[in-house]
Parts: structure tokens; C-alpha cells; sequence
């Protein structure tokens, strides 16, 4: 549960700082467009995780993770007349969140080992 908290906490948060400091790359008219973005990213990683994390593929929940919130961004961005992410942008936010999800996949084998770590 903490888990999936910090994903909806800290996803968004990432991708507001994206927009602040990624000067053109990154640029949403809002900030509720950035938390919406966030959010779909984090409830989008959270179903990932919920269907392909388990010990021994640690990696390619990972990379799982970076390609959806790449692809999320980059399009999800697209929702929006006034938000616009270029690819340098989509590829820089999408690596930072998936350092996140790195440091909690981590948290998670240590944490619960080889029980049905998702749940948790």
C-alpha cells in the first residue's frame, strides 16, 4: 500500500518538476494537467506492476515501466492544446520516474522476497 502511495505522490511531483525545470522541452499550460499526466503515469505503472513484478524479472518490469511513462507522457501530452513534451523532455522525465520505480522495485524484492510482492 505504501508503495502504491508513493507512486501517486511522487510521479506527479516529477513530472511538475519536469515542467518547471525543463525549460521548452517539457511545458504544460497548467499544473493540474501536469498532476493529471502524473497520475496516469502512476496508475498506469501500478497496474504494470501488478501484472509482471515478480522476483526474476526485476528488469523487465523496469523497462516496462520507462516505456509506458515514456509513451504516456509523450502522448498524453497531446491531450492538452497548450502542453507540449519534445522527445529529449519525455525521455528525461520518463528516466527519472523510473529510477523511482527502480528504488521501490528494490524496496519491494528486499522488503517481501518471493511473496506475492505487488500486493503489498
Amino acid at each position: 500500500m505504501t508503495n502504491v502511495l508513493l507512486k501517486l505522490v511522487l510521479t506527479p511531483v516529477i513530472v511538475i518538476f519536469a515542467d518547471l525545470f525543463l525549460g521548452n522541452d517539457v511545458i504544460f499550460g497548467s499544473v493540474y494537467e501536469a498532476l493529471i499526466v502524473g497520475w496516469a503515469v502512476a496508475c498506469a505503472n501500478i497496474g504494470l506492476e501488478y501484472l509482471l513484478f515478480r522476483p526474476g524479472l526485476f528488469w523487465v518490469a523496469t523497462i516496462s515501466d520507462f516505456l509506458l511513462a515514456m509513451c504516456i507522457l509523450f502522448f498524453g501530452a497531446n491531450m492538452y492544446g497548450d502542453a507540449y513534451i519534445g522527445t529529449f523532455g519525455a525521455l528525461l522525465t520518463a528516466f527519472t520516474i523510473t529510477i523511482m520505480e527502480y528504488v521501490l522495485h528494490l524496496r519491494l524484492l528486499r522488503k517481501n522476497g518471493a511473496t506475492k510482492i505487488a500486493a503489498h
